[in-house]
């Protein structure tokens, strides 16, 4: 196989994997480097790697950068000098140079709804719309089905118990790349410890000021950190005055975007607009 397929089969098997991973590829060379234009190495998150920009130093120090990128960003053009002298910063001796692009490789994002109810609805056709990979989670067979969620990647029907408040285990894997609502009829409690335990990147559960309280109150006597249900994004949405379960689903959007992002949330217009501000005095 080439190191071409290799690396691009790699890619994509960590990709449908749900995990994220980071490209290395050698976009100039000048001098006695040790690969040439278009080398490829992917680096996995456990830092095992696929292809090769050349081993030795040079491949230690792209890994390193490489896992660094991983945790704080998604693009970088790395330049490497193999100084004949030696120098800090140095990474061989054989007189020549690179530039490696790095970019991290992210799967697309999952939604995973727990509750197949009226919000549901807007937010998995929202969610197609921004490219999201969409779950749908309900213990009811006639809410959650195709028919009414026809651009989902997946539904599960998880069996809940009322009586003794006990939900069965979401099939599906939650990770730092899944964004959790929690919408359902009633069984917000079971739903809400399985997501705080698989610390997703995102928590949204949609309630009451009041209804949430008690849902803290109940977890927290059930040895749940305190600290913990600080991640949990309730009520749910950004403030802009949502009533429908349309307007709901896109103020829940809207927040998770944000929250992908680090945007504050505030109006452009109070962020941005100063030039305009001062021209309207």
């Amino acid at each position: 196989m080439s190191e071409f397929l290799q690396v691009t089969q790699a890619a994509t098997q960590e990709l449908k994997a749900g995990r994220t991973s980071c490209l290395a590829t050698v976009v100039r060379a000048r001098g006695s480097a040790p690969r040439h234009l278009g080398a490829r190495m992917l680096i996995l998150g456990s830092g095992d790697i696929r292809g090769t920009v050349g081993g030795g130093t040079l491949e230690h120090r792209v890994i390193e950068d490489a896992l660094k990128l991983l945790s704080n960003g998604n693009k970088e053009l790395k330049n490497y000098v193999f100084d004949p002298n030696g120098r800090s910063g140095s990474v061989g001796l054989c007189g020549g140079a690179v530039d490696i692009l790095m970019e991290v490789l992210r799967p697309d994002p999952t939604l995973l709804i727990v509750g197949a109810g009226h919000i549901a609805q807007p937010l998995a056709k929202i969610a197609a719309i921004l490219d999201m990979r969409i779950v749908i989670i309900d213990d009811r067979k006639d809410w959650a089905n195709n028919d009414r969620f026809p651009d989902v990647d997946a539904i599960h029907i998880v069996d809940y118990e009322e009586t003794s408040e006990t939900l069965g285990p979401i099939p599906e894997p939650i990770n730092s790349n899944t964004y959790v609502v929690i919408t359902t009829w009633g069984y917000d409690l079971p739903a809400l410890e399985q997501a705080l335990a698989a610390k997703p990147a995102f928590i949204s559960l949609v309630s009451s000021p009041s209804k949430a309280r008690e849902l803290f109150r109940r977890l927290i006597a059930n040895d749940i950190d305190p600290s913990i249900l600080r991640q949990v994004h309730t009520p749910a949405g950004l403030d802009i005055g949502a009533e429908s379960p349309a307007e709901v689903a896109l103020s829940i959007l809207a927040e998770i975007i944000g929250t992908q992002r680090g945007a504050s949330g505030i109006a452009l217009r109070e962020k941005r607009g100063e030039m305009l501000k001062q021209l309207l005095k």
